[in-house]
Order: structure tokens, then C-alpha cells, then sequence
């Protein structure tokens, strides 16, 4: 799935306590539940510099459609970056059991691979992507607007997604897609990089 959205930025009331790191700045406690597509970013800085591998499930979606296809393309798009697991992140991450097929992990449910496997893989999926930047760059990284994206219509009239682009100086990096949850609070469907990793300039 691949999505757009742009939303004015309210500013944030409820912010995680910030510390720096190296001179930057990311959430000191792990952030609650996304209220906002915005809050996502808190979520996803604290995940990759504190090294919080549980952190992934608190905006991940849990519904099927989104969590296999998901999966599948975090991981396939981290394959083709040069991004890989640590034996460390992959017990940290629970998913020993899964280290062998993560970047053959089929789009859908089958016998050897049920719905909690599914979701371990996506929130791997998510860590895995979201190493690809250092502390430093995590650090750095800014809202740079919210749209609506029409086209997640076509999984239901309800289904509300919004795609967040994130980066820093001029540089549009990363597009988060951020769908509504059934609780109401927002979770990532998908993540992109707009940028070359091997060529981008990280501090």
C-alpha cells in the first residue's frame, strides 16, 4: 500500500520528555499511542536510538490486511537497502523463529505462518527500516506535512490514511503512512525512504 496525506500540524501539548543525544534530541520515555499522525515520529525516534524493540508495536495496526502485505514489503525493502537483523535485535525482536524467511515472507497467512507471526514480522519490518538512519539523523528529523491519501478509499470508505513526510535541512527522507486504528489512534501501514540511503549525508 502505498499512500499520501497532509494535515496542518497542531502543536503538541502531551511531548514525551527530550533529552539529547549527541547534540539531538529524541523522546527520553517511550511515547503512549499515537493521537496524531504527527505523534508517530516520537514513536519512531525513541524506537531506533533507544534501541526499545517493543516500542513498534504500540503503532503498528493489528488487522490482517494490513499487517501481511506490510510485512512483506518492510522487509523487502530493507533486503534491497543492505539493511539487516543483529542475532541481538532478532531476540530483542522475539522473531528467532522468523530470522531464516523475513525477506521471503509471503503477503498472506498460510499453515507455518499465522497472524502473530505476521505481526512480529511487521513490527520487525519497522525497526529494521528505521535503523537505516543514526541516532544523529533520527535526532534531526522534522515534520514536513501531512496529506490525505485518496487512494486507501479503495479498502473501505472508512479506511483513513495519511501520509506523513519526514526529513531534515531541505531533504524530504522518509514518507510514513499512517492509518486509523479501530481505538482511534493512528499506526503505520507503511514506510518509504525518498532518498538514497548509501548517498545521504547522516552526521
Amino acid at each position: 500500500m502505498r499512500r499520501s496525506l497532509m494535515l496542518p500540524l497542531a502543536c503538541l501539548l502531551l511531548v514525551p520528555a527530550y533529552v539529547g543525544c549527541g547534540g539531538d534530541e529524541v523522546p527520553a520515555t517511550a511515547p503512549g499511542p499515537a493521537k496524531e499522525p504527527a505523534d508517530i515520529l516520537y514513536s519512531l525516534q525513541y524506537m531506533a536510538v533507544r534501541k526499545d524493540y517493543h516500542q513498534a508495536a504500540v503503532v503498528a495496526p493489528i488487522t490482517p490486511d494490513i499487517v501481511y502485505p506490510g510485512a512483506m514489503h518492510f522487509h523487502q525493502d530493507a533486503k534491497a537497502m543492505g539493511l539487516e537483523l543483529t542475532p541481538e535485535e532478532i531476540k530483542g525482536l522475539g522473531i528467532e523463529h522468523l530470522a531464516a524467511k523475513l525477506d521471503s515472507l509471503p503477503g498472506g497467512p498460510s499453515d507455518d505462518y499465522p497472524i502473530k507471526d505476521a505481526r512480529l514480522a511487521f513490527d520487525a519490518g519497522i525497526y529494521r527500516l528505521a535503523k537505516g538512519l543514526t541516532a544523529k539523523s533520527w535526532g534531526k528529523m522534522k515534520h514536513m506535512g501531512i496529506t490525505d491519501n485518496v487512494a486507501a478509499r479503495m479498502y473501505g470508505s472508512q479506511t483513513i490514511v495519511k501520509d506523513m513526510a519526514l526529513g531534515f535541512g531541505d531533504s524530504k527522507i522518509l514518507t510514513v503512512s499512517c492509518i486509523k486504528k479501530p481505538d482511534g489512534n493512528w499506526g503505520i501501514s507503511f514506510m518509504r525512504y525518498e532518498v538514497n540511503l548509501k548517498s545521504l549525508k547522516q552526521d
